[in-house]
């Protein structure tokens, strides 16, 4: 059941939840800036193998993908999207002490419990997604999301890089004891994520009657997967993600390790993404809302495609900082337009659903392309002197063909009004 803002308690109900919206967002950019940003260094610092770095994130994805399964059921059963959100994201921060206590764990199974211990916190991280999805779907105004999203990804942005930079400056100032350094900035992380949890639990949720006719198991929507348009972009979604993650857990590996930059330096230039994407998103959030996201998404992931190729052309700091400012600002019309599209292409009681079922495929396909990518790092001829770099050609390759083709067959579902000048 959609919002009806003609009713001013209602109004007022969502007006304060989208505030409290954005300030749950700058506490959770807090802890992607601490935490998560942060985690495949951890992995480096720990000694993990390229192997070991591939399991890292494909676990992550693979067991939330099948914990998805079941999220649209659980919130269908408690009867309350919130609710869902609201426990998910307390064990969620919760998850982020025993991994800032690894570092004092024996060696020999240190980088196995951050395997364990950060599965266990995507895979809560995944259950709170459907349901928060859906809501914020039921909260903002189809003509005001590209406005909406880009206002509140600015926000998240900043508050990621400013996050970031903190960390990469404790990190260097522990530089000889650099287990204490993160120590620190995993448990900054579960302080802020719990600030997030807080204003979660005080947002507004509209009521949503999901009746018998709105279920379908995954087995029917995996049957309609060349059929719907829904179905066409899962598909295209889920083979772009398959690609993105051959390489996306080893940029820091290659940084830190084959490259050997500081931690102040692969901060500068890891962040120089959200700082891009801050600058950009507003005016891809305005052009979505003139023209749709169809189109959008279409640009943008032929650009994404190219960049890790671009590595190859050299690995100066300067010039990857131009490459991580086209990655910043085209990722983010990437984003945005992506979450505006699957929000538009399904009607709101089967939106928990469809979500789910879309994570299910887009986690396994993330799963599969961090696994190969581990397996290939090690396996495959280098170019230029680096495996990592043979793996970041083959990934541009992949993209660009599954971005050609694939999108082909998706149509945009919003209907544009052109208004005469």
């Amino acid at each position: 059941m959609e919002v009806n803002l003609d009713r001013p308690k209602e109004r007022l109900a969502v007006r304060r939840s989208l505030d409290l919206s954005i300030k749950d967002g700058v506490a959770f950019a807090s802890t992607i800036g601490f935490g998560e940003n942060y985690i495949n260094p951890f992995a480096v610092a720990l000694g993990a193998s390229n192997f070991q770095i591939g399991l890292l994130g494909s676990l992550a994805q693979l067991v939330p993908s099948f914990i998805q399964l079941k999220a649209a059921d659980i919130t269908e059963r408690l009867g309350s999207r919130k609710k869902v959100v609201v426990i998910s994201v307390f064990f969620h921060a919760l998850m982020l002490l025993p991994i800032a206590i690894i570092p004092y764990l024996p060696k020999f199974i240190s980088v196995y419990a951050l395997i364990c211990f950060f599965t266990l916190y995507s895979s809560l991280a995944s259950v709170a997604n459907p349901p928060w999805s859906s809501l914020m779907a039921n909260l903002v105004p189809e003509r005001k999301r590209g406005a909406f999203f880009s206002k509140r990804g600015r926000i998240v942005g900043l508050v990621t890089v400013v996050s970031a930079f903190l960390a990469g400056y404790i990190l260097h100032l522990f530089k000889e004891h650099a287990y204490i350094g993160f120590t620190i900035i995993f448990l900054i992380a579960m302080i802020s994520r719990y600030i997030s949890c807080y204003f979660l639990s005080k947002m507004y949720e509209p009521p949503m009657e999901v009746k018998k006719e709105h279920y379908f198991s995954f087995i029917e929507f995996t049957r309609r997967l060349h059929v719907g348009n829904f179905g066409k972009y899962v598909v295209f979604h889920s083979s772009f993600s398959f690609a993105v993650f051959l390489v996306s857990n080893f940029f820091p590996v290659f940084m830190l390790r084959d490259l050997g930059f500081s931690y102040i330096t692969y901060t500068i230039v890891t962040t120089t993404v959200p700082i891009a994407s801050i600058i950009a998103v507003r005016y891809w959030g305005n052009r979505a809302d003139a023209i749709g996201n169809l189109k959008l998404i279409k640009i943008c992931s032929l650009v994404i495609s190219v960049l890790p190729a671009m590595w190859l052309i050299s690995r100066d700091v300067y010039f990857l900082l131009v490459i991580q400012t086209l990655a910043g600002i085209f990722w983010a019309g990437f984003n945005l337009c992506s979450s505006n599209f699957i929000y538009e292409s399904i009607i709101p009681e089967k939106r928990t659903r469809c979500i789910s079922y879309f994570n299910v495929f887009n986690g396994f396909a993330v799963c599969t392309g961090s696994l190969l990518g581990g397996f290939l790092a090690t396996h495959i001829s280098p170019v230029f002197g680096y495996q990592l770099l043979t793996l970041f050609a083959i990934s541009s390759f992949l993209r660009i063909i599954i971005s050609t083709i694939l999108l082909k067959r998706v149509k945009e579902v919003r209907k544009i009004v052109i208004h005469p000048v």
